[in-house]
């Protein structure tokens, strides 16, 4: 876990060097910790923001810990370099993981269930009626 936490940091912060990205001088925390932050809480914490930063505080990871809002008023500022981050991330941990199969399977979702086909402002179409196909992608 360790590792992974120190690796995801220095690939948030290498990737906003690359950017050439720069930030506040009078900020506590860096765009690459507010990054990290919320990447632990995807990959440890089921997205629970309030238990990566706790997490992250307590172990000494980040001592300057933002408040909860102020955190998420940061996170939403950078959302465009958390999505590219998204991406690079994804794309080096697969080509890190060659020798693995994918399995993604496209579980049912109910769009628009029949009771609210009436009512329905987006979808009102028979097309999201119930439940779409079922799809099962195989990747290796």
């Amino acid at each position: 876990m360790d590792d992974r936490i120190i690796t995801v940091y220095c690939l948030c912060d290498d990737l906003l060097k690359a950017f050439h990205h720069r930030e506040d001088t009078q900020c506590q925390m860096s765009d690459a910790e507010v990054l990290t932050t919320a990447l632990v809480a995807a990959l440890y914490f089921r997205g629970n923001f309030e238990s990566a930063r706790r997490f992250l505080y307590e172990q000494n990871y980040i001592p300057r810990m933002l408040s909860k809002s102020r955190f998420l008023r940061r996170l939403k500022r950078i959302r465009p370099l958390l999505l590219s981050l998204f991406n690079v991330l994804g794309e080096t941990w697969k080509e890190l993981n060659s020798e693995s199969i994918y399995v993604l399977d496209t579980f049912p979702i109910p769009v628009c269930d029949n009771y609210r086909i009436p009512r329905a402002k987006v979808y009102h179409t028979e097309e999201y009626r119930g439940y779409p196909v079922r799809n099962a992608i195989f990747m290796a």
